[in-house]
């Protein structure tokens, strides 16, 4: 049965409103659909009752609820009850406390929290639903716990943001300082750094409920961590204080101001201090960090907090899948698996845009992980070896950040992976190397990534085995800093940019750093480098540097778990200049896939490294060319809606043979009405007798005029005209952006008496054979694979798409059936009359004939180029690809 929450809500309300002690448990119970004859069975001391105390009542797998006298210390109450409840048999999904004034409940499944005032319950009614029956759901296939601890997290800074001033560059930077320390206490306690419980209890007992003195105390618990343990400040302080660990490691150097917190901010911290921070995996650290600076900040150094799966996209590929199958081949051989502990002990990774250390993390941890399976097969060989330490040290991983706080964060995270990691190492060996005090954590440095020496930062010889890896920043040619504009200008000397997006920069930088060597390469990017204009800008030079790309991601979405999450369309690219395996993954059904090709196109896909450049003119000469629709540039005061249209010609109806249908892609795609005025060859005497017409010219002048472009300034001596007056008396008008799901990119004929926007391109009298070709999914798989893309959306273009296409040579007979089978697409479009273009077109609705009309004009579209049909998309590409590139070589 359906659950009406609103009705809950309702109950609640009323609950709350004159609540009756005696009764209210019975009164919440009803609320939540409890069955009535359990309701009854309680209420008359029946044995379903587990709880055993008077006013107590224990339901198993539902709640165990508990009165408490006014006045009573009900945090204390409740911290006991919930330690019972877990050592009970009893299995209680909620521990509800409650004094009629305060209401506190525990969810025993999610380690959830909640705090409220009794009147208030009823807007909170949705953390009791799976009393219900409606289970929370937890998404995606990242550890919960780093979920939850990154929205605790960013509960504790969203309270700090609101009851303190962080107006200032430094107030964010202390934030981040505090919080980071935070981070490392709630950790330390739950990993044997600090004695079990000694941070939360330290606040528990000797801070005021209130959080006055929260920030003094915390303030002494910093110096103390920063004090030796022989030093004159910890003879002069308290023992609570005094009992802490010398930490050391400049995490706890500078006296950094401390934020006000609050009640609030005491609860939400001792809510943090609930969690096990044992299992929460350091890299989260990057997304607690994304979380507390501004978002501003965020954008400008393109931080994106890279979840686990996806940094496994990288460094699986690229080393992790060769190292497990050297493990694999040497399973019984020791001196094979020895070797594999040098390799091992000697491979350096780099993460030149490193943010707060992620990828480093992870690839750090992997290999951890893979030594302790090298030393355990050895030990089946040989039980009597012993093996004291790791022979991996975290002073060979090296990264790069602008942001030097960011920095010190990718340095922590990184200690507090090789303290886990050591810890497992205990359980495993027997042994570890002592926690306290900290040591070098990697070799990150602060500075701008672009300007820097890599040789310098991460040294290598030719035959060191170093992997580069990483997600430098998404940034296109717009939103660059004057100062991204001189970095790239630096990177590329002379080189023509174009428009590059900004990762080009890292891709080129280390283009070169693994040039001549053993070292290899692989980073995520927007995949605006593997397409449209920017393919024939990068990739040749990429190749003429002897390197080749040995693995790749096509297009997918980029979607992390930080607060505000960045989702981005991005591929993966690998480079090496010694692989000799191919390695290209393809998505199959949500599932990556990898196949061994012979060689990765720039657009990666199997190919050869041809790059389409863009063209004026089309490939093939007797094709006709396609141009842009017209531009207004009016500030919209010659378009019509059907209203104004109406209106105007009701006044003026004289104006009726200067009245057009106009579409944008939007309008044709959707079928949505538009007008527009189109004055083409009107005389000053017809304008004078049309005044409305004639404002409205006036108010086209004065935009133009006030335009900071040139341009536009010198169109206003036309006022009354479009930019462009590109009119033919018919032509194709093909959409310049058309939706990434759709397989086909919807085209149309139209006459001069509808005139088409610069937001569509148009084939003047193009005949129903060019309409066929283009319609067909030949073309449009050639379209996927060189078009530039609009967020995912395909920007279909003249010279980089239609101008570069290899149109097949036909006979008459072949030109003629094209023609009829792409007169039976439109004959069949107009059999839905209800349908806009955008429905017929969409692949979860497209009409079962018109399916089977293109698919029977693909087939014939095919023939034109070969005989034997083409087995899939990367087959067709990769003839086009020949072709494209058979067809240049001749008009060199």
């Amino acid at each position: 049965m359906a659950v009406n929450q609103t009705k809950i809500s309702d109950d609640l309300k009323a609950l709350v409103s004159a609540p009756d002690q005696s009764a209210f448990i019975f009164g919440f119970m009803a609320a939540y659909g409890l069955p009535k004859a359990t309701i009854t069975h309680i209420r008359q001391g029946g044995s379903r009752n587990l709880a055993k105390e008077a006013g107590h009542v224990g339901i198993n797998s539902k709640f165990y609820f508990q009165p408490v006298d006014e006045g009573a210390d009900i945090e204390l109450l409740f911290e006991q009850r919930i330690a019972a409840c877990a050592s009970t048999k009893h299995k209680y999904r909620f521990v509800i406390l409650t004094d009629f004034v305060r209401f506190l409940a525990w969810d025993v499944l999610t380690e959830e929290r909640l705090d409220t005032e009794l009147g208030e319950l009823f807007r909170e009614y949705g953390f009791f639903l799976p009393l219900a029956g409606l289970e929370k759901a937890i998404l995606g296939a990242e550890n919960p716990a780093d979920v939850k601890a990154a929205e605790k997290m960013g509960k504790l800074f969203d309270l700090i943001k609101s009851l303190n001033e962080l107006s200032r560059p430094e107030d964010i930077h202390a934030l981040n300082v505090f919080l980071t320390r935070l981070l490392f206490c709630l950790f330390a306690e739950d990993t044997g750094i600090f004695n079990q419980g000694q941070f939360t209890s330290a606040i528990k007992g000797y801070t005021e409920e209130d959080g006055s003195d929260l920030a003094q105390f915390l303030r002494g618990l910093f110096a103390v961590m920063n004090s030796e343990p022989n030093s004159e400040l910890r003879k002069t302080l308290p023992s609570h204080l005094a009992a802490f660990p010398y930490v050391n490691g400049g995490l706890f150097a500078v006296d950094e101001p401390i934020p006000a917190l609050g009640k609030q901010g005491r609860k939400i911290l001792l809510e943090c201090c609930m969690m096990n921070w044992g299992d929460i995996n350091p890299d989260i650290f990057g997304s607690m960090f994304q979380a507390v600076i501004d978002v501003e900040q965020r954008g400008n150094l393109g931080q994106h907090y890279t979840s686990y799966s996806n940094i496994m996209k990288v460094i699986q590929p690229l080393f992790l899948d060769s190292l497990r199958s050297d493990l694999e081949k040497n399973r019984k051989s020791v001196n094979g698996l020895k070797k594999l502990l040098v390799r091992l002990g000697n491979i350096k990774v780099f993460d030149p845009a490193c943010g707060s250390g992620n990828f480093l993390i992870v690839a750090y941890k992997e290999l951890h992980t893979l030594e302790r399976m090298v030393i355990q097969a050895l030990q089946q060989l040989e039980p009597q070896q012993g093996f004291s330490m790791s022979s991996l040290h975290l002073d060979r991983f090296y990264g790069i950040e602008i942001d030097d706080f960011a920095c010190e964060i990718a340095r922590l995270a990184l200690w507090l992976a090789e303290h886990q990691l050591n810890k497992q190492w205990e359980q495993t060996f027997g042994y570890a190397r002592p926690a306290l005090p900290l040591r070098s954590s990697g070799n990150i440095v602060s500075g701008n990534s672009l300007a820097l020496d890599w040789h310098k930062v991460c040294p290598k010889g030719i035959e060191d085995e170093v992997y580069v890896i990483g997600n430098p920043p998404f940034l296109g040619t717009l939103g660059r800093s004057d100062e991204q504009r001189a970095d790239m200008q630096a990177v590329f000397g002379d080189t023509t940019l174009g428009n590059l997006d900004f990762v080009a920069c890292w891709f080129w930088k280390g283009a070169h750093y693994i040039q001549h060597s053993r070292a290899e390469l692989a980073l995520v990017s927007t995949n605006s480098i593997c397409q449209g204009e920017q393919v024939a800008t990068l990739w040749p030079r990429m190749f003429a540097l002897g390197l080749h790309i040995h693995l790749a991601y096509p297009t997918f979405t980029w979607a992390n778990n930080a607060r505000d999450k960045a989702a981005v369309h991005v591929v993966i690219v690998g480079l090496s200049s010694r692989s000799k395996s191919r390695q290209l993954f393809q998505q199959v059904d949500g599932e990556w896939h990898s196949s061994n090709v012979s060689n990765i196109s720039p657009y990666l896909v199997e190919g050869s490294n041809i790059a389409v450049a863009a063209r004026s003119t089309p490939l093939v000469s007797d094709v006709p060319p396609l141009i842009y629709g017209n531009k207004p540039t009016d500030g919209g005061h010659l378009f019509l809606t059907r209203e104004e249209r109406d209106e105007l010609l009701r006044l003026e109806p004289q104006a009726a043979r200067w009245v057009k249908k106009v579409l944008g892609a939007t309008e044709f795609l959707n079928a949505k009405e538009r007008w527009c005025l189109w004055l083409v060859g009107i005389t000053d005497d017809e304008l004078q007798l049309m005044p409305l017409v004639t404002r409205r010219i006036q108010k086209v002048a004065e935009t133009r005029r006030k335009s900071p472009d040139k341009g536009a300034q010198k169109l206003a001596e036309r006022p009354h005209l479009f930019r462009d007056l590109n009119n033919p008396a018919s032509y194709i008008l093909v959409p310049r952006v058309s939706s990434e799901r759709r397989t086909y990119v919807p085209m149309g004929f139209f006459d001069s008496g509808t005139i088409s926007t610069d937001l569509n391109n148009i084939l003047p009298n193009g005949s129903r054979y060019e309409f066929g070709i283009l319609s067909s999914l030949l073309h449009n798989d050639w379209m996927r694979l060189v078009a530039g893309r609009l967020k995912s959306d395909y920007r279909y273009t003249a010279t980089i798409v239609y101008n570069t296409f290899p149109w097949p040579v036909a006979s008459t007979a072949q030109r003629q059936e094209i023609e009829r089978l792409a007169e039976e697409v439109e004959l069949v479009r107009e059999d839905y009359p209800g349908k806009t273009l955008a429905e017929l077109y969409d692949p979860d609705k497209m009409p079962a004939g018109l399916l089977e009309a293109h698919r029977v004009l693909d087939n014939a579209v095919d023939k034109l180029y070969r005989d034997r049909p083409f087995k899939d998309a990367a087959e067709r590409v990769s003839h086009l690809l020949g072709l494209y590139e058979k067809l240049t070589a001749a008009t060199r």
